[in-house]
């Protein structure tokens, strides 16, 4: 509900920036033909970082069948709207029932995914500071923010917290481990093609946007495209708010503006690029975890080996 309630109040804001009650000419000359590439790059963001959790999964030896692995990945994506993604949990404790490992044991794959994905935005949203006229610095320091994570020390004081908590103290030597596993993920080898599927993944989501602008009739480039639709979507995530519901949108709207686009062209532009990213992935994920729920919870008993 609060979700809902944030969505309504995002989009009626940006409405009303844009004026978007006399949208009517900008919607007619759109090109409505570019909606199905739309759709398909800004759902392919999604789809593209399948293969970084395949990764993961191998790194750490969850050795579940490819297809329950995509069942669970999908089904993830209708918790994309949480308070900082917290709902992604959800894939640990589907994939805890699907290998029959710890909770906590599985969890660093979900957490390294998230993690990447702000280092991602942190890199393309830095690509793209040159087209910034004012408040470079408070964005390079934004950008930085998640790549103090990589360094142990942080992250250790964080588990060392953590473990005092009453309910998580009995899980130190768990939690220790978890963070060992993490650090397995972000080893050189590893982090060179998470990263590599994380940068392109996010272009994907530059790519549905650059169309979307070219369908009102405005052209961008797609590094300037890709950085914009970035950096807002990290502003969002840091703010810990459903989707970043209110602050993405403001912000994408913002930087739009600033880039040069009419309010009118800009709200239109980010409206349809947030149903067309987030939106349409929780509209997925939430669809087939409804239809399958019951294959996606089932203990199989134990990992599947890879097969079927």
């Amino acid at each position: 509900m609060l979700t809902l309630l944030l969505a309504a109040v995002a989009f009626t804001t940006v409405g009303m920036w844009g004026d978007l009650a006399k949208a009517g000419p900008e919607l007619r000359h759109f090109t409505w033909y570019l909606i199905p590439a739309i759709a398909l790059f800004g759902f392919g963001n999604d789809m593209i970082k399948f293969l970084r959790w395949q990764v993961y999964l191998k790194k750490l030896g969850i050795d579940i069948s490819v297809i329950r692995s995509l069942g669970i990945f999908i089904s993830g994506l209708s918790m994309s709207a949480t308070p900082g993604k917290v709902g992604f949990l959800l894939k640990s404790q589907m994939l805890k029932v699907a290998s029959r490992r710890g909770f906590i044991s599985v969890s660093p794959v979900v957490i390294s995914e998230l993690y990447m994905d702000l280092i991602g935005l942190s890199i393309v949203s830095l690509l793209g500071m040159g087209f910034m006229s004012r408040g470079v610095w408070i964005a390079l320091f934004i950008c930085m923010i998640p790549l103090l994570g990589l360094v142990p020390g942080i992250a250790e004081a964080i588990v060392s917290v953590m473990s005092r908590l009453p309910y998580m103290s009995a899980r130190a030597l768990e939690l220790k481990s978890a963070l060992k596993d993490m650090f397995r993920l972000f080893g050189p080898g590893v982090l060179i093609v998470s990263l590599g599927v994380t940068l392109v993944a996010w272009t994907s989501e530059g790519i549905a946007l650059k169309l979307i602008l070219g369908g009102l009739g405005h052209e961008m480039g797609l590094i300037k495209a890709t950085s914009i639709f970035g950096f807002s979507t990290l502003i969002g995530a840091l703010s810990f708010l459903p989707g970043g519901l209110v602050v993405t949108d403001a912000t994408l709207m913002g930087l739009l503006v600033h880039a040069g686009l009419p309010h009118r062209s800009a709200a239109i532009a980010c409206i349809m690029a947030r149903v067309s990213t987030l939106w349409l992935s929780v509209t997925i994920g939430s669809l087939y975890l409804l239809l399958n729920k019951e294959y996606i919870w089932l203990d199989h008993g134990g990992a599947d080996n890879g097969k079927g």
